[in-house]
């Protein structure tokens, strides 16, 4: 499973860049363009205000989680978050998540929750 969030991390950051990439080649970095265009109609507002939302949860997430579980690296998805958005941010998380619960049970944490323990 955490090779395939670190796969949909790598999608996840692609695809909305490959989006960028076109609105750069066309307007360069023009801030005002780009809030003009995704403040343009109800829809493109309605994903906009769905990616702030879901972004500050997933960064709410990936702090507490995080520090509870005593992971290491957690800037890397808060960047990822923060830079790309949730569609890389938050499979990244997942991974290294999953990294961090397969080396607790690994080490025989006799408290580590992980699904490989319950049976």
């Amino acid at each position: 499973m955490a090779i395939f969030y670190l796969c949909l991390a790598f999608v996840g950051a692609i695809g909305p860049y490959s989006f960028l990439g076109q609105f750069l080649m066309a307007h360069g970095l023009n801030f005002q363009e780009l809030s003009t265009q995704l403040w343009a109609s109800p829809v493109s507002s309605f994903f906009g205000v769905n990616m702030i939302v879901a972004s500050l949860v997933t960064l709410l997430f990936v702090f507490s989680e995080g520090r509870k579980l005593r992971m290491k690296g957690l800037w890397l998805p808060l960047l990822a978050t923060v830079a790309v958005g949730v569609s890389c941010g938050l499979p990244l998380f997942l991974y290294l998540r999953r990294l961090t619960l397969d080396r607790a049970v690994t080490a025989d944490n006799p408290l580590a929750v992980h699904d490989k323990t319950v049976k």
